[in-house]
């Protein structure tokens, strides 16, 4: 009976402590966080070090490796969890997403682009590039992996038509941020569209339906 009543007296403590430890891991995390988006503020992605992070954010090297497994898992992570919902799906238009948020991003915090598409980007520009081809296929595959009208899309149109419209969309922001003055995020986005549906429209990739009726050794 002392047994059982001492067990059911720590399980409150044991929660109280998983909990402490919980807020201390997302506290660090921020802290990681914090430090990488002040480093891009003043240099290149391609200079800046694990080192240089830890440092500034006041962590050991473990504690960074136990929250991401790389300097480029920190970037994809920030991506997918600041930028990609900037990107909404548009599955029934030729062109696959709506950017118009994400350039506005862009023109607040140029500076960030710069540091990850300008000179010494590292492998910032691939991992970008990774990221949207991710969001493409979100947003030409249904809730199942398939197109709207049920089928399913061939891996390799699916691949192509992502790094296609990734490419572009990466094009556009390097373009941006290199002209004065420049262009508004509607206006942007006109572009990205007149481009990206032009383009698919142009070899039929963009009609899914036509897609998953080819046979897989033919063309596009």
């Amino acid at each position: 009976m002392e047994l059982a009543e001492h067990k059911s007296a720590t399980v409150p403590q044991v929660r109280r402590n998983s909990a402490k430890r919980d807020r201390r891991a997302v506290q660090t995390g921020k802290k990681i966080d914090a430090a990488f988006v002040e480093l891009i503020h003043r240099r290149s992605y391609g200079n800046v070090r694990v080192s240089d992070i830890i440092k500034k954010a006041g962590v050991g090297r473990a504690t960074f490796y136990a929250h991401y497994p790389s300097k480029d898992g920190l970037l994809a992570s920030q991506f997918r969890r600041i930028v990609a919902p900037m990107l909404v799906t548009r599955q029934h238009e030729l062109c696959p997403l709506d950017a118009t948020a994400f350039f506005a991003h862009i023109m607040a915090s140029p500076h960030i682009y710069k540091a990850l598409m300008g000179p010494a980007p590292g492998g910032a520009p691939r991992i970008l590039r990774e990221c949207i081809e991710q969001r493409v296929r979100q947003a030409l595959a249904g809730p199942e992996g398939e197109t709207p009208n049920g089928r399913a899309i061939f891996d390799l149109q699916t691949r192509i038509v992502g790094r296609y419209v990734a490419s572009t969309l990466l094009t556009v922001i390097e373009c941006s941020i290199e002209s004065e003055p420049r262009d508004s995020p509607q206006g942007l986005q006109s572009i990205f569209s007149k481009l990206v549906g032009g383009g698919l429209a142009l070899v039929g990739a963009r009609d899914l339906s036509k897609i998953s009726n080819r046979p897989r050794g033919s063309r596009i």
